[in-house]
Parts: C-alpha cells; structure tokens; sequence
C-alpha cells in the first residue's frame, strides 16, 4: 500500500507455485488466483480447451466454465492427476489448491514464474489491481470463502475421525445437515448452510496423510464466518469422536 503497487507476487523455492496478495496487502488465496486467470483466459484470450481442478480447489470454477460451456473435471489431490488429463486430452489450464497451475499449450506442469507475469498481465489488461479482480468475481460468480485448518493427531484419532465421517449414520455437523458425501480423496460433506444469496455451497473435506499423524481439513462457503464456523465444528468433530 505504501509502494502504491497494485499486487504482490511471489512463488515458492522451485517457483512452481505462486503466492499474492491484493493492493491493500490482504493475502489472495491460490483460489482466486486460479479463478481470475481462468475467467482472463476464456473472456479475453479465448483459449480453446477443457479445466480441470484438483478435489479440494474452489468451486467458483465450476461456475466459471459453465458461464462458458467448457466441460471441467475434477481429480484426486496432487498435480500428477491435472498433469495425466493434459496429456490426454486438450487442457486450457489446471490447477491445485497450494498453488500449483498449469497450461496444456506450455507444458504438463506447474510454472509460478509463468503464473505471476499472466496474472500481470491480466491486471494491464483489465487496468484493475489484484483486489478489484478478486471483488469483481465475487459479484459476477457469488461470495466464495475458503479455509484450511491442519490437524497434528494420532493416526488412531485421524483413523476414527475418517471412519465416522465415512459411516452412513453420520448425518449431521454441528447445526447442518450432510446434504451428500463425496469420497474421490478423502470425505466430502456438502451441508445445508446458507448461500447468502448466489455465493458458495457450503462444504467441508476431511482428508487424512497417508505419511504422517495428520488430518487435514479444507473449507468452502459463502462468509469468512461461516467457513470459520464449519471448521470449527469439523475439529471438534475429529477430536471429540
């Protein structure tokens, strides 16, 4: 903010992820980066190609390729399931919950260097800092808020909590309802929590390592608050099993 500058850019040691934030200094999730690259790419570009996300990414994407009649899949965590799509068939990007994306055109794999100039250039173009895109997609696709929380447990704790989450007697998390389950990697709750209007359908996905005692937890929902509630509610969920 003092700079003036309209975004900040970084990726990681490998630079093959990006991280940002917004002209005021508020942090740009992994997923909003994804969805203003990709509403870039099919309202400006207009790249041929399908979109796929990885399971525990923002559903605002699915929204986005529907506005444009792009079919869009979804795949277990990790980037070498995008990476097997985009060399199956034509991908117009990819993407992962820690900020890993890619392009079928460039090459099957995660590039942040290459991220953070598109993403320049998609502020140049639209002549719009980093925060304003990030507010425009929430007006045009619904309020969209997401959060993670990992849990350091005992594999018996983490075992038991995905056991529960999994057993079909299991119909409720804290004042929602399990609307429906879904079990590509891990367990996926969609519950009955407001909308607030057109915004997110809220959910919650329990994903347990396979390497270490450890229970990972990712959020969806329409409010900051509500993800922060449901998280919460999932803790206890784990730990109070």
């Amino acid at each position: 903010m003092q700079e003036k500058c309209d975004a900040g850019l970084a990726t990681d040691g490998d630079a093959d992820r990006i991280g940002a934030v917004a002209e005021d200094g508020t942090f740009v999730d992994s997923h909003k980066i994804f969805c203003v690259l990709l509403r870039w790419l099919l309202d400006r570009k207009k790249w041929p190609g399908e979109v796929v996300r990885a399971f525990n990414t923002t559903r605002m994407l699915d929204r986005i390729a529907a506005k444009h009649g792009r079919k869009l899949h979804e795949t277990s965590i990790g980037f070498k399931y995008i990476a097997d799509l985009m060399m199956e068939r034509e991908i117009l990007i990819g993407g992962e919950e820690s900020g890993g994306i890619g392009y079928s055109r460039f090459l099957p794999e995660r590039d942040g260097v290459l991220n953070c100039l598109l993403l320049a250039n998609v502020m140049a173009e639209e002549g719009k800092p980093l925060g304003r895109l990030v507010a425009d997609l929430q007006r045009q696709f619904g309020p969209h808020y997401y959060g993670r929380r990992d849990l350091h447990i005992s594999d018996d704790v983490k075992r038991s909590a995905i056991q529960r989450a999994q057993a079909e007697s299991t119909k409720t998390l804290g004042r929602y309802r399990v609307l429906k389950k879904e079990h590509l990697d891990g367990v996926k709750f969609f519950l009955d929590a407001p909308t607030n209007g057109n915004g997110a359908e809220a959910w919650i996905l329990f994903r347990a390592s396979g390497t270490e005692p450890l229970l990972r937890l990712y959020s969806e929902a329409s409010s900051p608050e509500l993800v922060t509630e449901i998280l919460a509610a999932s803790e206890l969920f784990v730990k109070n099993g």
